[in-house]
């Protein structure tokens, strides 16, 4: 019985915080995009819902304005978490457009939205990257191409990374999610926490919302200067994966000259 008031009052917590984003979602879409009360309205949505479901951010190091950050994706949840403490838009899947709300809000951030199953495209998308970091306005880039249970690195899909200007910088960014005082979860609530496949997103929030509180840890990597793809791809490969194995208790789950072959097999 204890158990069941608990989940309900979790629940009705992210309910609070969904109706605080849905409140804030007027006022973010009317007022002018990147303007000092559009990004606070921003800030404040966000934090309203992750406040809702349960997810505080801790930040190890500093965002680079006006960089690529590259970074690992584990869920739906990634975006209210890096939304919140980086000012740049995402580089996402077409999809996400079409989502309830999110789809519109996430436009009005400056998100651009990408097919990856369009091949003929990749050219054209790239050159749209290029354009909005060539103007100093940052982006958020999932090189994984979808999500993965947030214990290692899926391999890096780089096609987007061949047009991005010489010089700009480029920040690998590592995502954790963890309990409540960092410990970290096991397989179990990992998948649990994780958006993979075929998951529904709105009995997946309904779950994650009854669940215990989280900390979604932000690990800022040194920025690197954008060049050759490959060595690019491999560095801000090697930066992600090794913290991932250092922050997540995994030893000798995944041998890293394997984990970077793999990455460096899906490089096209």
């Amino acid at each position: 019985m204890w158990v069941s008031f608990r989940e309900g009052v979790r629940s009705a917590r992210a309910a609070v915080g969904l109706a605080g984003l849905l409140l804030l979602a007027g006022p973010w879409l009317l007022l002018r995009k990147g303007s000092g009360p559009w990004r606070a309205v921003a800030w404040v949505a966000w934090r309203s819902l992750l406040w809702g479901f349960g997810i505080r951010v801790r930040v190890h190091g500093t965002p680079v304005p006006g960089a690529l950050v590259v970074a690992n994706h584990v869920s739906w949840s990634d975006i209210p978490v890096m939304g919140s403490v980086i000012d740049a838009g995402f580089v996402a899947k077409d999809d996400v457009a079409g989502w309830p709300l999110i789809g519109r809000l996430t436009q009005a951030y400056g998100c651009l939205f990408v097919s990856r199953e369009a091949r003929g495209k990749v050219a054209e998308q790239a050159l749209q990257v290029a354009a909005r970091l060539t103007h100093g306005h940052g982006l958020i880039l999932f090189p994984e191409g979808t999500t993965g249970e947030g214990d290692t690195c899926l391999p890096f899909r780089s096609s987007l990374f061949a047009m991005i200007p010489a010089g700009t910088p480029v920040q690998p960014l590592t995502l954790r999610y963890a309990h409540a005082d960092g410990r970290p979860l096991s397989a179990q609530e990992r998948r649990a926490v994780a958006w993979i496949g075929d998951d529904e997103l709105l009995p997946h929030a309904m779950a994650l919302a009854r669940r215990s509180r989280l900390v979604a840890e932000l690990w800022f990597g040194e920025p690197m200067e954008a060049g050759e793809r490959k060595a690019l791809t491999r560095a801000c490969f090697e930066v992600i994966e090794g913290r991932l194995a250092a922050t997540t208790g995994r030893q000798g789950a995944r041998e890293p000259h394997r984990a970077l072959t793999d990455c460096l097999a899906a490089i096209e």
